[in-house]
């Protein structure tokens, strides 16, 4: 439905106003016309939010008040009228912080990620890669435990593998040794070539013939976490939920953090089946967050992986800030990726 310039201006006056106020005040045509239109009359003014209110942007919510924005009001803002908001040189300064020390593993990219949105939008974050068979294996490291058990780490590039086993040595330097034999046979090969049959026939050479037990039980490690593993996620800052007046109703906040519990229950939120470098969902309609809006942005981290990250918070959110904060990270993390690459 086409809107005038007026109407425009009318309503995207009433919904920054209404993201803007804490408490998520209904917006009156007094206030509109002395803080926004002192060039238009009250009269005219309570004629267009009238015309707004019939086309369903704005309702009210008593007889005598003002207006609140509706789901189908905030689609619109957020598809046509919002401008983006440019984040400030302190603000970008913040994020690239978060990433100026060496990142270790994609999980460790995404945890930073989550965190990093969560705190500069003050909404609830979500970041997800989906599982890669062509993990690189970047470290192993084998340390005694007990008499009879050992932990086995594996850092790949996109996750971090612990596991106590029985490798048959408790000797620390027998597991040194095996640690930098593993290491040298399978750095930055991916987990696909190291659990080829063929290659296990290929690499166990008489140097390695002392140590096959624990090379066969690591390859089994790796192998059935690789099967187990769907994809790393993280959330952050599902508590802010509750610091705005939309969830001011116990039973609904209990029904919107429930969401963020499992894996199950927040994926199908940010994964999104098209190449839209952003993408907005105005009022989600999945179970326990009726109320929220979810933006989200993918980049890519190596060849045709990609890490999504989204934001979830009021459907009144500061939508403009939330797209910068998430563009900026998605810039931070490909550049930070690219330094480490070189």
């Amino acid at each position: 439905m086409d809107l005038s310039e007026r109407k425009k201006k009318i309503l995207s006056a009433v919904i920054e106003t209404n993201i803007k106020s804490e408490r998520a005040e209904a917006v009156s045509s007094k206030w509109l016309q002395e803080e926004y239109l002192p060039e238009l009359c009250s009269a005219t003014i309570r004629n267009e939010l009238n015309a707004l209110e019939e086309m369903g942007y704005l309702t009210h919510l008593h007889t005598s008040s003002g207006r609140v924005p509706t789901k189908e009001g905030y689609e619109m803002y957020a598809s046509e009228l919002m401008q983006e908001k440019k984040l400030s040189a302190k603000e970008k300064e913040v994020i690239k912080s978060n990433f100026s020390n060496k990142l270790v593993s994609i999980s460790d990219i995404i945890d930073r990620s989550a965190k990093t949105i969560a705190k500069a939008t003050n909404y609830a974050s979500v970041v997800y890669t989906d599982k890669k068979d062509n993990a690189l294996i970047k470290d192993i490291k084998l340390y005694p435990v007990s008499k009879s058990t050992q932990l086995v780490v594996v850092v790949t590039n996109d996750r971090v593998i612990n596991e106590i086993a029985n490798l048959g040595t408790n000797d620390e330097a027998d597991l040194n040794a095996a640690s930098g034999i593993l290491k040298d046979l399978f750095e930055n090969r991916p987990i696909s070539a190291i659990t080829d049959q063929t290659f296990r026939e290929k690499v166990v050479t008489k140097e390695l013939q002392k140590y096959k037990f624990v090379f066969d039980r690591v390859l089994e490690i790796i192998e059935s976490n690789n099967n187990n593993f769907n994809g790393n996620i993280s959330v952050a800052g599902k508590e802010k939920l509750i610091e705005y007046p939309e969830f001011d109703d116990v039973a609904k906040v209990k029904k919107a953090v429930s969401v963020f519990e499992s894996k199950e229950s927040i994926l199908p939120l940010i994964k999104n089946g098209n190449d839209l470098e952003i993408s907005i969902n105005v009022g989600s309609d999945e179970s326990g967050l009726e109320d929220c809006s979810i933006i989200t942005v993918s980049c890519n981290i190596t060849g045709d992986q990609k890490i999504t990250a989204g934001v979830i918070g009021p459907m009144r959110m500061d939508y403009s800030k939330a797209i910068s904060v998430l563009k900026e990270v998605a810039e931070t993390i490909e550049d930070a990726i690219g330094n480490e690459e070189e």
